[in-house]
């Protein structure tokens, strides 16, 4: 009964302690397998020629709140009582803030961040209020030659990780035009890019819906409605913007982006022209783009142009395109909860006795010198329960250290997968091991 009431107690204490709402915990295979994801992402940022910079945690308020370049989302970032700092919403203003601030670097400039970033907003399924995102921007280069770059790019780094995605692409030029030709009021073009936005979120009828609220009439709604939801190829709708558009040179931009995709091996159906792709941040100035998941049919990545931001803090317009993949989401439609390793080393060392330590701990710091991860055990146990232990963390091996071991200056392996076990001097342990 003692017993009893002490995991109670246990439970409730536990349940007593308060904890944040839209974070988590990791485990450590959660974790593991994290690190495993990242470290793929950043080996694809590497091989284009990307390079890391590091930014604060925080800002400046009058650095994320610059002339509205967040727009209607600034009611979500987190202020930090009695100063004038933030946390950062996106990585990408805290990089247009960099470049004001160190002019002198030569372009392009091409540079990839990895980090977490906190949006105050109602968590929910794939969205959390503590997120990592991986970042990649070109700052600088030919217009059209960067914008492939980036999306091809995010498009390579969900390749890397096995998960099937359709590109979505679109441009503000063309939507910020269409606007203008279907009467929409110059202070309304923003609020109506925004109902737009949402259309994945909130479907057909709430989008006309936000429209109507915003004064414009039926037969501007439907115009709209038309556009955001055109059928046919991207030929279709390429010739489509061909011949509505006052300005053809955002229709030029996308046809050569597009052909220049297909020479990154991008297959032409894994990119799809979709007006309705908006992007919600204020700052996007041309091509906007989203990668949607197969299975879940939800956004996993997204990005565009943002030729204006960085002018907002230097006074003078760098071009600039970027693609943020949402790390958290990514590991939730990986189910990443289900890997089973729990560890970076894949060899356990066991001891039979406590005196075996020393003889156990030469043995583990060779194989760690020929880089062989090993985990030693440092507690009092017995052999039956190392063994358990080395069970439950996923280990591949343990090398059993005893008496006759120490004596005869050698090492037994046991494969912990088929339970075969043979004795070996060090260095051929270390040949086995290796392979």
């Amino acid at each position: 009964m003692a017993t009893i009431y002490l995991c109670t107690v246990i439970v409730d204490i536990v349940a007593d302690i308060p904890f944040p709402r839209g974070v988590r915990d990791l485990m450590p295979n959660e974790a593991l397998y994290r690190n495993e994801v990242i470290g793929k992402i950043e080996g694809v940022f590497q091989r284009f020629g990307f390079l890391t910079i590091d930014t604060p945690a925080f800002e400046s308020i009058k650095v994320l709140n610059a002339k509205g370049v967040i727009g209607e989302d600034a009611k979500l970032i987190y202020e930090m009582k009695y100063e004038d700092i933030a946390l950062k919403y996106d990585h990408t203003v805290s990089l247009a803030r960099y470049m004001a601030m160190h002019q002198n670097l030569p372009q392009p400039f091409k540079r990839y961040f990895i980090g977490k970033a906190w949006r105050r907003e109602e968590p929910q399924r794939l969205r959390y209020r503590e997120f990592t995102q991986a970042d990649v921007d070109i700052v600088g280069g030919r217009q059209t030659a960067a914008d492939a770059e980036i999306i091809a790019v995010g498009a390579m780094a969900l390749d890397a990780l096995g998960i099937d995605h359709v590109i979505h692409i679109n441009s503000r030029k063309f939507i910020d035009d269409l606007f203008k030709i279907v009467g929409i009021p110059q202070d309304k073009i923003v609020p109506a890019m925004r109902a737009v936005d949402k259309l994945d979120k909130i479907g057909r009828d709430g989008v006309v819906e936000q429209l109507q609220k915003l004064g414009l009439d039926r037969d501007t709604v439907g115009k709209i409605d038309a556009l955001i939801n055109f059928q046919g190829t991207n030929a279709d709708k390429l010739d489509y913007l061909e011949k509505t558009l006052s300005d053809k040179t955002a229709v030029k931009e996308m046809r050569e982006t597009i052909e220049l995709l297909e020479l990154y091996n991008l297959k032409p159906e894994s990119v799809a022209i979709d007006f309705s792709v908006i992007r919600g941040l204020d700052y996007y100035t041309g091509v906007v783009f989203e990668y949607k998941s197969q299975d879940e049919n939800s956004s996993i990545a997204g990005g565009g142009r943002y030729d204006r931001l960085i002018g907002t803090f230097s006074g003078r317009d760098l071009p600039a395109v970027g693609v943020s993949l949402g790390l958290d989401r990514l590991l939730d439609i990986l189910e990443f909860g289900s890997s089973p390793k729990h560890t970076h080393a894949n060899v356990f060392m066991a001891t039979i006795n406590d005196s075996n330590y020393q003889y156990a701990l030469q043995v583990a710091t060779i194989l760690r010198s020929h880089g062989i991860a090993v985990d030693l055990n440092i507690a009092s146990r017995n052999i039956s329960n190392q063994l358990a232990y080395a069970n439950a963390l996923s280990f591949k091996y343990a090398i059993i250290i005893g008496d006759a071991e120490e004596k005869g200056k050698n090492v037994k392996v046991r494969n912990l997968i088929d339970g075969t076990e043979s004795a070996f001097t060090v260095q051929d342990a270390i040949m086995v091991l290796k392979k």
